[in-house]
């Protein structure tokens, strides 16, 4: 059996290469969360995604709906496994999912079911966790930031083991496996992707996605914290030994768009109606969140900058994201200026 200690970490080579897949060298996929909607829903946009030419879709990992937990929230993975099985191109997954709601020997398995679900098409995203609120209304322990980290670096091994050796063993200081069986493996091989979201921090996290995942995916709005980010983790790269053109580098973030500036005041008053807000109480809170606010024009200047700073692959949510026409004006007048 493995231990986890200093050395037996030393003895862990990197994780397996995954087979790269053909795809753009700018992909944009589109992040829906499941507050507030139906099933019907989200298969509305993922089914719309597909066939506008997105190349992925995602969830959130949350049990209440964010902005307003009194609101229907779907759990991610069952849904995910649902909208697997109705979607055909798309590359799906969860970004991201909490490392402490579920133990990494049942997220191995859930995610290699739904990566056969989907024939191939699963991308895991993971992190430590952030929502204490949420953790204590639903009865989990909420440890340390450090603690976290941890518990995210062993969960990382355990789940990688599952995916690819027939007879896994692994004990650490938080989770152990012994002699677990666990078939049928992933459609891909040698596994899926793995990335590991980073809201901030310059040491730890980009440390685990170059180290034990294929990649990060930075959700800060902030252009200095993302580019730290992403220089920490190339960093990591040069000092690990790792190709930096192998790490994944994608971005996370929120706009609302219209075909001008009329259409975009159209969406803020419908908005603004949907949460009982006034126009300027919903255009602020929009605007403090770090939504991207704007006509084609603008939403191409913001996510640029992003662009330049080594971002390859954008996953966006949509304000009112289950209104269609957004997705369209994004990939007919943005996705073509910035590739």
């Amino acid at each position: 059996m493995e231990t986890f200690s200093r050395n037996a970490e030393s003895n862990i080579r990197f994780t397996l290469p995954v087979k790269d897949i053909q795809m753009p060298d700018l992909t944009f996929g589109v992040k829906t969360g499941q507050g507030g909607y139906s099933y019907e829903d989200l298969l509305k946009v993922w089914t719309a995604a597909e066939e506008l030419g997105y190349e992925s879709a995602w969830l959130y990992d949350h049990f209440y709906a964010l902005g307003d937990k009194n609101q229907p929230c779907l759990e991610a993975w069952t849904t995910l496994a649902a909208l697997a099985a109705m979607t055909k191109r798309l590359k799906i997954g969860t970004m991201v999912t909490c490392v402490n709601y579920r133990h990494p020997s049942l997220l191995a398995k859930m995610a290699a079911t739904v990566d056969l679900l989907s024939h191939g098409r699963l991308i895991l995203g993971i992190g430590a966790g952030w929502y204490e609120e949420e953790y204590r209304s639903y009865g989990y322990d909420f440890p340390d930031q450090a603690t976290r980290m941890k518990q995210l670096k062993e969960a990382l091994l355990i789940i990688q083991k599952l995916w690819t050796e027939d007879n896994a063993s692994f004990e650490g200081n938080f989770y152990t496996i012994r002699n677990a069986v666990s078939f049928p493996k992933p459609m891909q091989k040698p596994r899926p992707k793995i990335l590991v979201g980073i809201a901030s921090g310059r040491k730890t996290l980009p440390f685990l996605a170059v180290r034990y995942a294929d990649g990060l995916n930075a959700t800060s709005n902030s252009l200095d914290e993302v580019g730290a980010v992403i220089q920490s983790a190339l960093g990591y790269c040069e000092k690990l030994g790792k190709k930096k053109n192998e790490l994944i580098i994608s971005w996370q973030g929120f706009l609302l768009i219209g075909e001008n500036e009329s259409k975009v005041e159209a969406y803020v008053e419908k908005g603004a109606k949907r949460r009982g807000q006034s126009v300027s109480e919903f255009r602020k809170s929009i605007l403090d969140r770090g939504v991207i606010l704007g006509p084609p024009d603008v939403c191409v200047n913001q996510l640029r900058k992003f662009k330049d700073l080594g971002v390859k692959d954008f996953f966006l949510g949509f304000t009112g994201d289950t209104e269609i026409r957004p997705l369209e004006t994004f990939r007919d007048r943005v996705i073509p200026q910035l590739r």
